[in-house]
C-alpha cells in the first residue's frame, strides 16, 4: 500500500493555537501511515474516503431546536477538544482541520423532547457538548445516494445521559462515517445503530470512558448484501476505574457481500474494576459471503472484568428443520430465523425504520 496522504495543505485553524500548518500536517502525516493505523484499513480502500475529506460540506439539517435546554450555533472552534485523538483519528481530525465552521450542540439540562439530525449530504462536523447532570435523545440519520461524510464528536460531562439512535440505511457511492464520544464522571451514553452495507461505507466509533464509574453501551445491526460493503472499526478506551462497556454487533452479509468488524478494547494502567463485554455475530447466507472479523483487547492493569467473542456461521440447520416440521417453507424458515437474528439488535426510537428496512431485505433474500 503506498503512504496514505491528504487532499490538500491545510491550514493551522485557531484551535490548534501553537501549532503550525507544517507541524498539523507532519503529524497527520505520521498518524495516517502508522502500523496501527494502516491496519485499520486492510480491508477497506482508503483513497476515495481520504480524497473526500477536504471536499465543501454543509450544515446538516437539524428538528426539534426549540426547547428548554439546547443552545445551537454555527461558527469556529475556539479551543481543541478534549476527544480529539490525531493517532486514532486523523481522517476526522484532517476534516475539523479543512472545516472553516463547525455545527455546536451545547445541552445545559434534561431536554424533553428528541433532537433530530438528518445528513443528506457530506455535513459540517457537529460537536455535541452535555452539560454535567443533563441529558438527551438524539436521533441521526444518513440518507443520500451520493458520496458523503460525516463526523460528529460528543463530549458528556459528569453524570450526563445521552441515548443515540442512528440510521444508515439507503444506498451510497461512498458513505463515512466517524464517531467520537468523551465520558466524564458518572456519565452513561448509548448507540442504537443499524446500517446496510452499500458500495463503500465505513464507519469508525471511538468510544472514551474518562471518568470514573461512566457506563457506554453500542447496539447495532446490520445487513450487507449483492456485492456491497461494510466496514466497522470500533475503539472502546477504558481510561479511569469502574467504568463499563457493552458492545453486541450482529450482521447478515449474503450474495457476495463483504463485512468488515475490528472491536478494539484498550484498559489503560489504572482502570482497576474495569467491566468491558464485546460479542460480534455474523451470519453468512446465499453464495460467496465474505466476514473478516478481529476482536481485540489490551489490557494494563489487573482487577478487570473483560470478555470478547467473534461467530461467523449459517442458519441453523437444526432450527430450519424444526420449522419446516411443522409446514413452515424452507424460504419463509430462513427468512424468520433471519429476522430474529437480526431484531435482537435492532431497538431505539429509530427502530421500526430499520426493521422495515434490515428484516425486509432479510425477507427478500
Amino acid at each position: 500500500m503506498a503512504d496514505l496522504s491528504l487532499p490538500k495543505t491545510i491550514d493551522a485553524p485557531i484551535w490548534l493555537e501553537g501549532e503550525t500548518a507544517d507541524q498539523i500536517s507532519d503529524r497527520l502525516h505520521q498518524a495516517l501511515n502508522s502500523s496501527a493505523h494502516r491496519e485499520r484499513w486492510k480491508y477497506t480502500k482508503a483513497d476515495g474516503i481520504l480524497a473526500n475529506v477536504a471536499a465543501p460540506s454543509i450544515a446538516p439539517f437539524l428538528d426539534g431546536t426549540e426547547q428548554a435546554g439546547l443552545e445551537i450555533t454555527l461558527g469556529q472552534l475556539d479551543h481543541a477538544l478534549p476527544g480529539i485523538d490525531f493517532q486514532q483519528a486523523p481522517e476526522a481530525s484532517a476534516r475539523l482541520c479543512y472545516a472553516d465552521q463547525a455545527m455546536i450542540i451545547d445541552v445545559t439540562q434534561h431536554a424533553p423532547e428528541p433532537l433530530s439530525i438528518h445528513h443528506g449530504d457530506s455535513t459540517l462536523p457537529v460537536i455535541v457538548r452535555l452539560a454535567a447532570n443533563s441529558s438527551l435523545t438524539m436521533l441521526e440519520i444518513a440518507d443520500s445516494s451520493d458520496a458523503m461524510q460525516q463526523s460528529i464528536w460528543i463530549d458528556l460531562g459528569e453524570n450526563a445521559r445521552l441515548h443515540h439512535s442512528r440510521n444508515a440505511l439507503d444506498p451510497c457511492e461512498n458513505h463515512w462515517q466517524y464517531l467520537n464520544v468523551r465520558l466524564q464522571q458518572g456519565a452513561n451514553y448509548r448507540l442504537n445503530n443499524h446500517v446496510a452495507g452499500s458500495k463503500l461505507r465505513r464507519q469508525d466509533i471511538h468510544l472514551v470512558l474518562d471518568g470514573q464509574g461512566s457506563e457506554a453501551t453500542l447496539v447495532s445491526a446490520g445487513r450487507v448484501r449483492r456485492k456491497d460493503a461494510l466496514d466497522q472499526q470500533v475503539t472502546v478506551e477504558h481510561r479511569q476505574p469502574r467504568g463499563s462497556s457493552k458492545q453486541t454487533v450482529h450482521n447478515i452479509v449474503a450474495d457476495g457481500g463483504k463485512c468488515t468488524f475490528n472491536g478494539r478494547i484498550h484498559i489503560h494502567e489504572g482502570a482497576s474494576g474495569t467491566d468491558a463485554q464485546l460479542s460480534n455475530k455474523n451470519l453468512g447466507m446465499g453464495d460467496h459471503a465474505t466476514i473478516n472479523t478481529k476482536p481485540e483487547l489490551e489490557i494494563y492493569t489487573d482487577d478487570v472484568s473483560c470478555s470478547h467473542g467473534a461467530t461467523v456461521g449459517t442458519i441453523s440447520q437444526e432450527a430450519l428443520f424444526y420449522l419446516m416440521s411443522r409446514g413452515v417453507s424452507p424460504d419463509t424458515a430462513e427468512a424468520l430465523l433471519s429476522q430474529g437474528f437480526l431484531r435482537q439488535c435492532i431497538d431505539g426510537p429509530l427502530a421500526e425504520e430499520a426493521l422495515q428496512s434490515l428484516i425486509g431485505k432479510a425477507v427478500a433474500s
